[in-house]
């Protein structure tokens, strides 16, 4: 089960309640592999896959509002996380049948998580943080 501790939270409200959503999607697809119940597996993966998208949306048009100057840096991981979706759901199309996939999907979703949330998006934290400060 992936929890997201207060160390990870940015305290930017739209974007801590989307991470809170990923994590929550991860552990439901997570904990429905572990009880065997894999047939819904694929079409929840799909939906975090959508939503991710959108998450990264709104986050670059935030930062984009915020003149975050690594902004296309930041755009370009999320390209490289996009890539890493694609792998994610040929593992949620062979959960049903593969117990390998079910692992590698397992570990690829927290891995994902982690890559978006604790990789680079603490890189901006304190950034934002300064600009809401300077709008109050």
């Amino acid at each position: 089960m992936v929890e997201l501790t207060e160390t990870f939270v940015l305290e930017c409200d739209e974007l801590d309640k989307d991470h809170t959503r990923l994590v929550e999607m991860v552990n439901d697809i997570t904990a429905d592999i572990d009880k065997g119940e894999t047939g819904n597996c694929n079409a929840k993966v799909l939906d975090f896959i959508n939503f991710a998208k959108g998450h990264f949306s709104r986050e670059e048009q935030l930062l984009r509002k915020a003149g975050y100057p690594d902004v296309l840096k930041h755009h370009q991981h999320h390209q490289v996380l996009i890539t890493k979706m694609e792998h994610i759901q040929e593992f949620a199309a062979s959960a049903a049948t593969n117990e390998l996939a079910r692992d590698s999907l397992k570990r690829e979703l927290v891995y994902f998580l982690m890559d978006d949330v604790i990789t680079t998006d603490l890189d901006f934290k304190a950034y934002i943080a300064e600009r809401q400060a300077s709008e109050s």
